[in-house]
């Protein structure tokens, strides 16, 4: 890779166009940036099992116990799930888990009128020190390298982007959940911004906008991941793909909860440079 460059493996997606490659609900991907003894490898999420991340992880060569820092965008099952095998698999001590601490509060919501589970198993960061990690719980921005940051928690700006319908468990009891561990990584490269989210609950125009105020950027290259838009209404739909086409980037790379009407609407706005990437493919920028 040239200097600047990001590569991302897609580890989990929700779909598999791939031979061989396992498609599961869920995200994971491996972020390498920079080239050579340079690169800095940070694997984003974990999906729900860490089984199939390590297996499409096999399938594409990737060795990941080279793996520097594991960034967990929340604390749903299909992003963290696969937490602790991952872990176990990498097997070595002084790698990096960066989270916020309401990742590892139980989280909860209704679905078909019945109350569901949307955390992992019971973990708990000490589960993650007993397997060598260095836990990094912070609720403000980590930087991981010169041009790559965590987010931190997302300022909220937009009056269109919501987040609604989940629950956590509060000292009294169930709660509502704002999501506040919602966080993306953010790169800064010469061509612009890339930024990763895992469901974008924060809104993926209010991520967006808080990467570049975070990086001093205007200018935005690639946005990559879950933009939790599925089941959305087609006003949040419409001036979500409205407020990213006047930001310009080249590249838009749905995942996961996007949905299929909301990416129609990015095929109509952007054409060619919105794309649907399933587990197994590998997107090379800048």
């Amino acid at each position: 890779m040239k200097p600047g460059a990001v590569r991302i493996y897609v580890l989990v997606e929700d779909h598999a166009r791939k031979r061989g490659f396992l498609g599961q609900h869920g995200f994971s991907a491996l972020v390498e940036v920079g080239t050579g003894r340079d690169v800095l490898r940070v694997l984003v999420d974990t999906g729900q099992d860490g089984s199939v991340v390590l297996s499409n992880a096999s399938r594409l060569g990737l060795d990941l116990s080279k793996v520097d820092a594991i960034f967990i965008t929340h604390g749903h099952y299909d992003h963290m799930g696969g937490l602790l095998e991952v872990l176990e698999h990498i097997g070595r001590e002084g790698v990096l888990v960066v989270a916020h601490p309401d990742a590892f509060i139980p989280k909860f919501a209704y679905r078909n009128g019945k109350l569901i589970s949307g955390s992992p198993r019971k973990l708990t960061p000490t589960d993650l020190e007993e397997r060598g990690a260095i836990v990094v719980l912070s609720r403000r921005p980590v930087r991981l390298a010169d041009n790559v940051m965590t987010t931190g928690e997302v300022r909220r700006r937009t009056d269109f982007e919501h987040v609604e319908g989940f629950l956590k468990l509060g000292s009294d009891g169930l709660e509502e959940d704002l999501l506040l561990d919602d966080q993306a990584l953010a790169i800064d490269t010469p061509k612009g911004l890339v930024v990763i989210t895992g469901c974008a609950h924060s809104g993926v125009v209010n991520t967006v906008f808080h990467a570049r105020e975070l990086m001093s950027r205007d200018e935005v290259y690639a946005v990559v991941g879950g933009f939790h838009l599925e089941g959305a209404s087609q006003e949040r739909i419409t001036k979500t793909v409205e407020e990213l086409a006047r930001m310009g980037p080249e590249h838009m790379y749905a995942c996961h909860c996007t949905g299929p009407r909301a990416f129609c609407a990015f095929l109509r706005a952007f054409g060619e440079r919105a794309r649907w990437p399933g587990s197994g493919d590998i997107i090379e920028l800048a």
